[in-house]
């Protein structure tokens, strides 16, 4: 490819690329969200000819200079690439004039209008020594990957055929068909997985809406060797289908890109045994099992711009390089060509030399750039790092900070770009929110302690003010007297105190279920009124599939149904109240999590972002080491031991060997509660005066919203706030799937309809996705941590904490009390139970328990010996 400019010019960080982003409309913001979260290149330019689209994209990356001029933006001296996303018609000009500029080019697939324009371009690139690729982000899939394994190592048999359906509603593309648009997709696919470019291809189609701009195209293809595909492309489907089917003589696999199992393989297959006389084959059929692999949720494109950037850096070859690219225009030009004579089989250009090298497919793997996230840097694979901790949450934070004060080494592994897991802040264009609104309180007071002396003045005092929305009126919470009755009435209160005069005579101890537990306490007619509406938003479930578990750990002595109870003169007097006050940072949550990870880097306790783990390999009870992933890339480890606050299914799918199937299958049953955050930015200073407020009414779909200004006033612009709309959820459900417009849209109309805001007023918004937010208490939560929990015990140093790693609902002074005692099990070789953290009967002694745990420096530690 000739001799690649090493020379980086851009001052974004060390080995950062300086690049700019033309065309910012479908797909161009992707690239920009990707570029921006990673850390090979720094975008320092946006480029639309519609100012509209500027617009749109800066007011998310407000930082990066915006132009209408190309021209003018390949005029900076210090820009290195250009990342072009524009209509195929301008593919060839754009990436000529770059090129001709002296800046690497990426280029949307396909690479160029015509195969003597990508040669053309491919000539200038290797002239000047720059990189040229084409965006054919499926070569990255780890799903494409995998089958190509497959394919290769022989495990499909020969393979028969293939047929792919790539279908939807939309987009209509004015300049090109949709055999243009789509197919590249699969050619590409097709190109990698059989090594070779079709001998022939006939295809027929139709145009239904735009004259002479075919929408829906069947596209068969033969290969040298025997295999034959069948290609479908349409822009007028009533749903979006992406599924291949490759069938192979001995095994057959079906690759779904929109399922959440995209690679499943049937050992399935049809033979002829050897007849024993003449004239008696008869086809013997075979139905065996079906495996789904686990494929990484790596987003392919992040792998691809990776790559880009490692050519640049590095003079390597791209996976999507030029000459993929020529390869998928060949064969769409054949496609062309039979449509133009009616359908008639036609060769395909290059086809008698299309076989990949070697060193492409090498290349073909996932990437690595250079990621300025993880300067720390790891001992060698074979040297052990100590303690690996697994999760930068508020627990694994914890966890690091017990080890480095006690001098043990250890390192943090967090598969996030940043640590505080939920319990992180969100930035957007000036303003900070919380994911869900995390409260710092606490009975334990060296807790307490330790966080104010991270944050010190920063560590703010808030009050509390919270209400109820329910039956179209706001209730105080904590509730009063006076509120209740004139809200709910008296005939409504006299219900709830009858009913609750029947429950305290008919009381069930043994009750299992959420809805079973308050109502044997409370009755059922307060939670019909109070409790039922509210709990099944939040978790997607009747309050009869909720375990009894959760409302006995969540509701305690005090609780709603107490406090109204108490108003209608069955409680007692000294009742628990909720807290008036609480300790929030300055800056949102992140702020304390932050803190946290500079004082244990400090204390020689590595963290390290954007590393997930992948795999940890046991032997004789024992952890040995751990598989990391880091943008692609795969990398083992040595440690001595583990304590792990990522999700409790995914650490036991993590083992190797696997542990045993009723293990994976409890694993696999545990579930979670996934969460969709709305923020709202608004130019009124203080729509509402509370910190947050309950939405219990069936009618609204969010379930609370929060008023960020409110909690502190470092996180808003001056004379604005921000609110924060939440929506419980399923990944895959419709709040999940929606555009940001779409939910920005949603949040605003369900507040202005219950007349919290002005809609006119909201300036901005932006919807946040937080997966795995919380763990469920269902039907099967209990057996399931159980049997998990028995075989974890086996491992003599491996912990498990925090409110995923227990799968258990902590706030986030219980997650850290769990990190702590599963540290100095691991440290001390102590045996505290992690799983009874709390539990009411021991939540009074926890302050001098963890006194008596916290109060200790590296110089003088010694074991714990009794700590209950």
């Amino acid at each position: 490819m000739g001799g690649l400019r090493r020379e980086v010019r851009g001052d974004g960080g060390a080995g950062s690329l300086r690049i700019g982003v033309v065309g910012l409309g479908y797909w161009g913001p992707n690239l920009v969200r990707n570029l921006a979260e990673g850390q090979a290149f720094e975008v320092s330019h946006l480029c639309d000819l519609r100012s509209h689209a500027l617009e749109m994209v800066s007011r998310r990356y407000p930082g990066i200079p915006c132009t209408m001029n190309f021209e003018e933006m390949l005029e900076d001296e210090s820009l290195d690439a250009v990342a072009i996303a524009t209509p195929v018609s301008t593919h060839f000009s754009l990436s000529m004039a770059a090129l001709n500029a002296g800046k690497h080019v990426f280029v949307e697939k396909p690479l160029a209008a015509s195969s003597q324009q990508v040669v053309q371009l491919t000539k200038a690139a290797d002239e000047s020594g720059l990189v040229l690729m084409p965006g054919h982000t499926f070569l990255y899939s780890p799903a494409v990957t995998t089958i190509k394994g497959l394919i290769d190592d022989g495990e499909l048999g020969e393979i028969y055929f293939i047929s792919s359906s790539r279908v939807n509603l939309g987009l209509h593309q004015p300049d090109v068909s949709v055999v243009w648009d789509l197919g590249p997709h699969d050619f590409s696919i097709l190109r990698y997985w059989l090594d070779a470019l079709p001998a022939e291809i006939s295809a027929v189609s139709r145009s239904c809406l735009l004259p002479e701009v075919p929408d829906v195209s069947f596209i068969n293809l033969r290969y040298p060797s025997g295999t034959v595909a069948h290609v479908e492309l349409s822009w007028l489907a009533p749903s979006k289908l992406r599924r291949t089917a490759i069938v192979g003589s001995e095994k057959m696999v079906v690759y779904d890109d929109s399922s959440s199992e995209p690679v499943r393989i049937f050992d399935s297959g049809a033979r002829i045994p050897d007849p024993e006389t003449f004239g008696e084959y008869q086809l013997s059929y075979r139905t065996g099992d079906i495996v789904s692999p686990r494929i990484e949720a790596t987003e392919p494109l992040s792998l691809e711009l990776a790559d880009f950037a490692n050519s640049i850096l590095e003079g390597t070859t791209p996976a999507s390089s030029a000459a993929v690219g020529l390869d998928v225009v060949r064969t769409i030009e054949a496609v062309d060509r039979s449509l133009a004579d009616g359908g008639i089989p036609v060769g395909v250009e290059g086809a008698e030399s299309a076989a990949l090298s070697e060193t492409l497919q090498a290349q073909i793997q996932p990437f690595k750039a250079a990621d300025a996230s993880d300067s720390e840097t790891l001992p060698t694979p074979g040297d052990s790092l100590g303690t690996a901790i697994l999760g930068g949450g508020p627990a694994g934070l914890t966890a690091a900070y017990i080890l480095g004060r006690r001098g043990r080494p250890g390192a943090v592994f967090e598969a996030d770009g940043t640590v505080g897991g939920i319990a992180k802040t969100i930035e957007f264009n000036g303003f900070r929110f919380d994911l869900g609104g995390h409260r710092f309180f606490t009975k334990l007071q060296p807790v307490e302690r330790l966080w104010e002396e991270m944050l010190g003045e920063e560590f703010l005092t808030r009050p509390r003010l919270s209400r109820i929305y329910y039956d179209g009126k706001y209730f105080d919470y904590p509730i009063t007297a006076k509120d209740v009755v004139a809200r709910l009435g008296l005939w409504e209160s006299t219900r709830c105190a009858l009913s609750y005069l029947w429950a305290s005579r008919h009381r069930n101890d043994e009750a299992h279920t959420f809805e079973d537990w308050v109502t044997t306490r409370f009755g059922r007619r307060l939670y019909e009124a109070f409790f039922r509406s509210y709990t099944e938003k939040v978790w997607g479930i009747p309050g009869s599939q909720i375990r009894s578990l959760w409302a006995a750990q969540r509701i305690r002595n005090f609780s709603l149904g107490r406090a109204i109870l108490t108003i209608l003169g069955f409680g007692r007097d000294n009742v628990t109240t909720l807290i008036e006050e609480f300790k929030y940072p300055r800056l949102g949550p992140g702020q304390m999590w932050e803190a946290f990870a500079e004082d244990v880097r400090d204390r020689s306790i590595s963290v390290h972002l954007k590393q997930r783990c992948v795999a940890i390999k046991h032997a004789d009870n024992r952890v040995k080491s751990i598989v990391l992933q880091h943008n692609g890339d795969t990398e083992e480890h040595a440690v001595d031991s583990i304590v792990s606050s990522i999700p409790l299914s995914e650490l036991l799918l993590n083992l190797d060997p696997p542990a045993p199937a009723q293990v994976q299958a409890a694993a696999q049953a545990l579930r979670y509660r996934d969460l969709v955050l709305v923020a709202l930015m608004t130019s009124e200073p203080e729509p509402f005066p509370d910190n947050w407020i309950y939405l219990h009414d069936p009618g609204t779909r969010a379930g609370r919203v929060q008023n960020y200004g409110v909690w502190s006033e470092g996180m808003v612009a001056p004379g604005t706030t921000c609110l924060g709309v939440e929506y419980f959820c399923f990944v895959g459900d419709e709040i999940w799937n929606m555009t940001d417009e779409q939910a920005v849209e949603l949040a605003k109309g369900e507040l202005a309809r219950i007349g919290l805001i002005d809609p006119a007023k909201v300036t901005d918004g932006v919807k946040v996705l937080v997966p795995k937010a919380y763990p469920m208490y269902d039907s099967a939560y209990e057996e399931a941590v159980e049997t998990i929990r028995g075989y974890l015990e086996r491992f003599e140093n491996l912990e498990t904490c925090g409110r995923n790693g227990l799968h258990r609902y902590n706030n986030q002074d219980h997650s850290m009390w769990t990190a702590i005692l599963a540290t100095l099990n691991i440290i001390d070789g102590a045996s505290h139970d992690v799983w009874s953290v709390n539990t009411e009967a021991d939540y009074l002694e926890e302050g001098e328990l963890v006194e008596a745990l916290l109060e200790f420096s590296a110089a003088d530690a010694g074991p714990v010996e009794r700590v209950a």
